[in-house]
């Protein structure tokens, strides 16, 4: 496979329908053209790891790269880890590509089931609004091992778990905030709470730790941009993405429903 850089294609990338398509086609093709992408994507899939697109994969591969060469460390951190795909995916990209990663997560280890009953389901999704906005916003998981899922997708890869630093607790909670209050980054991953004001949050709080330069990548938030072969994510999470400042970040690139913003300033 020929050398493909991210800067390739941030230097000609429009927010258009054509432009989103094509980058969307094409990052998916080419997660398969790296076996190590491929049979990390595969894994997930078929264990059902984790949710989004092939074409991330491919994306994360050109993030972390280009990040690596800018630096000779890149801290990076994920807000909303869930089964481990991501985090994982980045320590496997980095052990691939010799970098030099910080891998910081913050999650809270457990679920929020919905009610499998039906009449409860229904009662509820009737006279609770937080439920209905839970419901649409894609914010129930089953209760299963979080921290063994995650663990264990290590281990699958050959990867040291021991070297990430996974903060326990939901990203808005007072001890998250005071642990990770002088905490700055390259890269931070928004995919923790889907409600517009969970979302919301995690941007207007966390956005101002990334460094100049780096990037913000926000999960589920296309709804409000062109594209028609790609599913687009959560209008809630799209929403919250309209108070990113422009003075501050620029969308510098859109796969799918990930967008991706630099910091300019």
């Amino acid at each position: 496979m020929t050398p493909i850089y991210l800067s390739n294609y941030l230097a000609s990338y429009q927010n258009t329908a054509e432009i989103n398509d094509r980058v969307f086609t094409e990052f998916t093709a080419n997660t398969d053209q790296i076996d190590y992408l491929k049979a990390h994507r595969d894994f997930v899939e078929m264990n059902k790891l984790g949710f989004g697109d092939r074409a991330f994969h491919f994306m994360w591969y050109l993030i972390l790269k280009s990040l690596g060469a800018e630096k000779k460390q890149v801290d990076a951190l994920e807000i909303g880890v869930f089964k481990g795909q991501v985090i994982s995916l980045w320590a496997l990209i980095s052990k691939n590509e010799s970098l030099e990663v910080n891998l910081s997560g913050i999650t809270p280890l457990e679920g929020n089931p919905s009610y499998k009953n039906k009449l409860l389901n229904k009662i509820f999704s009737i006279f609770s609004a937080k439920y209905r906005e839970d419901k649409a916003a894609g914010n129930f998981y089953d209760d299963v091992n979080y921290l063994t899922l995650i663990q264990s997708l290590f281990t699958r890869f050959n990867l040291d778990f021991g070297k990430v630093s996974l903060h326990k607790g939901y990203s808005n909670a007072p001890e998250i905030l005071e642990r990770t209050k002088d905490s700055m980054y390259d890269l931070i991953y928004v995919d923790g709470d889907h409600s517009y004001n969970g979302a919301l949050f995690d941007l207007q709080h966390y956005g101002p730790k990334i460094r100049l330069n780096g990037l913000l990548v926000v999960d589920d938030a296309s709804c409000n941009i062109p594209g028609t072969v790609f599913w687009k994510g959560h209008q809630s999470v799209s929403d919250a993405c309209n108070s990113i400042d422009a003075t501050k970040f620029a969308n510098v690139l859109n796969v799918g429903h990930n967008r991706v913003f630099r910091r300019i300033a």
